[in-house]
């Protein structure tokens, strides 16, 4: 005769861990790709934002949020550009509209960047009403962060 006092313990025990060595399999933690990788996978340079862009939320019709450590002002191409903490739109494969919290200094105003178009080896800058296009070699290293103080309350 079997003793059921003493097995069942050694029962509990038993379903106990194969129970968690099967859940832990099933579910393994979602690791969503890095900021340079989501540019990766929709077809845009990672050089078109600051490497201060670290964390995202990316809904499912490809609207985003994207946060900076900081606002950021960088030169690149000889215009300096400004980056809010926060940016906003709508991503697809190769493009970026309704952008806001980019804005780029023309003369004296700064003007809002509300898009991005990349394909034939150039990138294209929407500026307010006009568009922009730059070769896309120019967008290998993302841009470095200045002091911004100034930029911002030059924008306010």
């Amino acid at each position: 005769m079997v003793n059921m006092a003493a097995a069942s313990p050694s029962l509990l025990i038993l379903l106990c861990l194969s129970f968690l060595l099967t859940s832990s399999t099933s579910t393994a933690p979602y690791d969503p790709p890095t900021v340079p990788e989501l540019m990766d996978l929709f077809g845009l340079p990672r050089a078109l934002l600051p490497s201060t862009a670290r964390r995202y939320l990316l809904h499912d019709d490809g609207s985003f949020e994207l946060f900076l450590d900081d606002v950021c002002e960088v030169e690149a191409g000889g215009y300096r550009v400004l980056y809010d903490i926060r940016l906003a739109g709508s991503l697809a494969a190769g493009s970026v509209t309704g952008l806001e919290g980019v804005r780029v200094r023309v003369l004296f105003v700064w003007v809002p960047v509300t898009g991005v178009e990349v394909g034939g080896g150039v990138v294209t800058l929407s500026v307010g009403p006009l568009k922009k296009s730059f070769p896309a070699v120019g967008f290998k290293t993302s841009p470095r962060c200045a002091v911004a103080g100034s930029a911002a309350a030059d924008v306010a």
